[in-house]
């Protein structure tokens, strides 16, 4: 494991900012889980096994959305909100995340 969970929640939190902006909200995440071998579902790494941590997102209505996260280079691997959809995230030459639908 190359990133310890706050290191994680850290990232998490910045990722979210960008990503929701005005509706970003401080206490936005609700715990983590870490894989050794997480399949990805999603994305350029589909159909891979790496390490990758999960990060829960709080929602409306009580629900959650999930951060998958690389432990390897600690950047977003792709974004799971709880209707289903289903978002990759990069990194503008700012530093700024966005989603790719």
């Amino acid at each position: 494991m190359k990133h310890t969970e706050e290191q994680i929640i850290k990232k998490a939190k910045q990722i979210i900012k960008d990503l929701d902006g005005e509706y970003y909200f401080e206490d936005c995440t609700d715990g983590t889980f870490f894989k050794e071998d997480e399949e990805i579902l999603h994305g350029s790494l589909k159909g891979k096994k790496i390490p990758c941590w999960t990060v829960f997102v709080k929602t409306i209505f009580d629900n959650s959305d999930h951060l998958f996260i690389s432990d390897e280079t600690g950047e977003p691997v792709y974004y799971h909100n709880f209707n289903m959809m289903v978002y990759e995230v990069e990194k503008d030459k700012e530093g700024k995340y966005y989603k790719i639908e």
